[in-house]
């Protein structure tokens, strides 16, 4: 009720944005110079220089770091909501990819593949798209750019990039604290201190810490940890959690900035640790929604449903065959029930030099960076209250990066940028690919019994020699990337401007993926052969090899192995992009623009996922081309902005892990270029001011994202649970590409007397349906979706002190952040049950945030 009450006071309070009213003002102008304030122009770096945002012939969203501090703005998750078009999938960090207008989805962890979206923050190019997933703190712009990017940034973002900026240090003092608290105990602090050191440096140091309590239960994991200590069965994923989904982040960045005659150098230096439950969104939590007898949701086959009967009815009786407990798979929709400890821990950390020296009438710029990322993820992969068996990646990554720039100044009827970049980077994965649970002799011995199957039980006194065992991938993956690119603008007349940019890119990648069996029991047990024992290993999917190379471990095959991760492969590709744009200025305000440019994202190599056919060709470079015509004006002297674009974007060669079938029709799970995509569409952006502190922003995007070729992909479920292995899916809606993105924010600021302001605002984002799968299916649809964040406040002494009241999800809804189709836990060659395991948003949460600045 509580809740209820406080999200409809703020409501009440954001109602009020409807009903234009004139602001109190001691001496009757205040109001005015508000709202003159509220008009100027929007600048933007898109271009790597500052210019206005209507100037630029591309398509770009730009979010202030006001805005998004007056909207508690806290990570990409809800800046999503703010930007149509933009989308991010994955259910954890490694995982993890950026899509925009329906491009970029990449369902795998592939380490040797690259991202269609580049990010970079201060310019610094970030290699895994989840060193995004930290705490935005500081941000002085959020800048979406779409289609390709690569005439002006260092590593070529074949389908657009998100440019985020940090504010820099200021020689004038200035102190920022602010403290935040909410529902499940969320609790945020930061700290923001900026000042002189010196006439010529000065320094800037930010600091936060992030935490929530876990919302989502997990009920099952306390009586797995007791039924395994009540029996003395060794359990080493037991935990005792009866929560998950929590919060728990830090991080701080310090800046160094000289200022010295006609030189500027920035040094910074950031650090971000993230150690939660929540899958790398501060919002998330996964379950797992099962289908079965009475509702078995999925088209099954009769002979499936025997055996998904046969599991459950073994899962049930899993303590008559010395497993920890019995459990039968019904369970609350609202809770996880995985057994294990399931924590997320992620580092990311740099440093960086940016260096810029105006020679008069040209600038050069250098930025030279490192910077590294490491997650460690424990997993409970069988997804069950049982211990069937783990896996997880363990990644470790460290990049190089060295760019120059020269550009010119403005003054000319010629601007130019011309560049170099370097980029080396290093991955090293510790790939835990099967690690052997309390429960995988019992599951194995239990199934096949009530099966009826014909086969030798594996004696339950080889568990102590097999329980936490694991078949380990140490892959590594060395990446080297040079490009040099420009780009050149000519001011025809004052009106007129034709823009033309080149890129050349180099690109290699060699990896290897020894797989190791060497903690694997080194003697048969009693009675049992060989044979048997590699059936066992191979029914519960832990035959792990390298092509050519003999495993001398009991339950292996004794000969060479012809299928296999490969050991080490490599790749190298160049190309040639570019872009030209035409603008004329239709008016001073008014101008309207042409762009055709294109991208290129280098081709990669498959070592994450089991390749069963090591001649499997090497993934092949993508290619995008985009067409796109747009309008950007200020009317009304400034009191109406509006930016209307329309597009057809075009990608060949879609780079994605998907089970397909070679040419010599052998089967193949693994990274592959699966077809081509085409997204076309429009998309706007609306900035109303009313006058007297009312205003309202809408944008939005209409994509219509669809496979133009795509012969040989995975049937949905529907399909694919009825024989049917593979489909063409041309004219089929692309992933992760809703058809509607929607955000509407009004706002109101209110002068209550002097030095002392109220605001308000309400901001609503929807997007329409969409898959998350390669192909569509109605197991793997989104529905349409929405989401509520209301915030109104208060500042004091001119700003000085701030204090306001939010709500997020204020109407609770129950939002998808990811989902994915599952079959598990494998053993014994079926499924224990099918299902999805589905992240969604957090629930409502409410709070309050008070904010200093000296």
């Amino acid at each position: 009720m509580k809740r209820v009450v406080f999200a409809g006071a703020l409501l009440a309070s954001a109602s009020t944005l409807v009903a234009p009213a004139r602001a109190w003002a001691a001496d009757g102008t205040a109001a005015d110079d508000a709202d003159a304030a509220a008009r100027e122009e929007v600048v933007v770096t898109a271009r790597r220089r500052t210019e206005n945002i209507k100037d630029v012939p591309i398509s770009v969203q730009a979010i202030s770091g006001e805005t998004l501090q007056t909207k508690g703005t806290i990570d990409l998750q809800s800046l999503i909501d703010q930007a149509p078009g933009l989308n991010a999938t994955g259910g954890n960090p490694r995982n993890f990819s950026v899509t925009i207008r329906g491009i970029g989805y990449a369902p795998t962890a592939a380490d040797g593949l690259d991202n269609a979206i580049g990010v970079y923050f201060d310019g610094v190019y970030q290699a895994r798209p989840g060193q995004v997933l930290q705490d935005l703190v500081d941000v002085q712009s959020f800048e979406v750019l779409r289609g390709p990017q690569g005439t002006l940034f260092g590593r070529n973002a074949a389908a657009g990039a998100l440019n985020i900026t940090f504010n820099k240090p200021s020689f004038t003092p200035s102190q920022t604290f602010e403290a935040t608290y909410g529902r499940y105990n969320f609790a945020q602090g930061k700290a923001i201190i900026t000042g002189p050191l010196s006439e010529n440096i000065a320094f800037r140091t930010v600091g936060y810490i992030t935490h929530s309590d876990p919302w989502l239960d997990t009920p099952l994991r306390r009586g797995f940890k007791e039924a395994a200590e009540a029996k003395g069965i060794y359990a080493p994923t037991a935990t005792s959690e009866d929560k998950t989904a929590g919060t728990f982040r830090w991080g701080v960045r310090q800046q160094f900035l000289l200022e010295t005659g006609d030189l500027r150098v920035n040094l910074s230096g950031d650090l971000n640790v993230e150690n939660d439950s929540s899958s790398g969104f501060s919002s998330g939590g996964g379950i797992t929604e099962l289908f079965g007898p009475g509702n078995w949701g999925i088209n099954t086959t009769a002979a499936q449903r025997a055996r998904v009967t046969a599991a459950r009815s073994a899962l049930a009786r899993l303590a008559d065959f010395g497993g920890v407990q019995n459990w039968v798979p019904t369970v609350d929709p609202r809770s996880s029930i995985t057994n294990n400890y399931n924590r997320m821990k992620t580092k990311n950390a740099g440093v960086s030099l940016t260096a810029d020296y105006d020679f008069g009438g040209v600038t050069l710029t250098s930025i030279s960076a490192w910077r590294h990322w490491s997650f460690d993820p424990p997993q409970d992969s069988d997804l069950t209250p049982i211990d069937i068996y783990q896996n997880m990646a363990i990644s470790k990554s460290n990049q190089f990066s060295q760019e120059f720039r020269l550009a010119s100044d403005s003054h000319g009827p010629i601007d130019w940028q011309v560049g170099a970049f370097l980029y080396y980077s290093k991955l090293k994965d510790h790939y835990v690919v099967h690690q052997f649970g309390a429960d995988v002799i019992p599951w194995y011995n239990a199934y096949n019994t009530l099966a009826g199957n014909a086969f030798t039980p594996i004696p339950l006194s080889f568990r102590s020699q097999l329980t936490g065992k694991q078949i380990i991938e140490d892959t590594t993956v060395e990446n080297r990337n040079a490009a040099v690119y420009g780009q050149a603008t000519w001011h025809i007349t004052d009106a007129l401007d034709l823009t033309g940019g080149l890129r050349y890119t180099y690109d290699r990648k060699n990896g290897s993926s020894p797989v190791d069996t060497s903690q694997l029991p080194t003697s048969l047990p009693p009675g049992i052969t060989n044979a048997q024992l590699n059936a066992f290993y191979n029914a519960i999917d832990a035959v792990q090899r390298n092509p050519g190379v003999i495993y001398n471990v009991p339950g292996y095959p004794t000969g060479a192995a012809t299928t296999g991760y490969p050991l080490d492969i490599r790749t190298s590709n160049d190309n040639l992009s570019g872009t030209a744009s035409l603008s004329y200025k239709i008016t001073p305000d008014i101008t309207a623009y042409v762009t055709y440019a294109t991208g290129f994202q280098a081709g990669g190599l498959d070592l994450n996922n089991r390749s069963l056919n090591p001649a499997a060709p090497a993934v092949q470079p993508t290619k995008t081309k985009n067409y796109e015509a747009g309008i950007k004006a200020s009317l009304l002297d400034r009191h109406l902005n509006l930016a209307l674009a329309v597009y057809q974007e075009k990608l060949n060669g879609f780079q994605t892990s998907i089970s397909y079938t070679l040419p010599d029709g052998t089967a193949q799970r693994g990274a592959t270029n699966v077809g081509d995509i085409r997204a076309r569409g429009f998309e706007w952006s609306v900035g109303a001011d009313f006058g007297s502190g009312l205003r309202l922003t809408f944008d939005g995007n209409y994509n219509d994202a669809v496979y133009t070729r795509a012969p040989s992909l995975p049937a949905p479920a529907e399909l694919s649970y009825n024989g049917i292995a593979n489909i063409d899916a041309k004219g089929e809606r692309a992933p992760y590409a809703p058809k509607w993105s929607l955000s509407v924010t009004p706002s109101w600021d209110y002068e209550i007397g002097p030095g002392t302001q109220f605001y308000s605002y309400a901001q609503y984002s929807y997007t329409s349906s969409y898959s998350t799968g390669v192909t569509q299916s109605i197991y793997t649809q989104v529905p349409g979706q929405s989401n509520l964040n209301l915030r109104a406040g208060v500042r004091l002494d001119e700003g000085k002190y701030d204090i306001s009241l939010y709500a997020n999800n204020a109407t609770n809804e129950k939002n998808i952040i990811s989902q994915a189709l599952l079959a598990a836990p494998s053993g014994a060659g079926v499924t224990a049950y099918l299902g999805r395991t589905v992240n969604y948003n957090q629930p409502s949460r409410y709070g309050v945030t008070f904010r200093a600045k000296y």
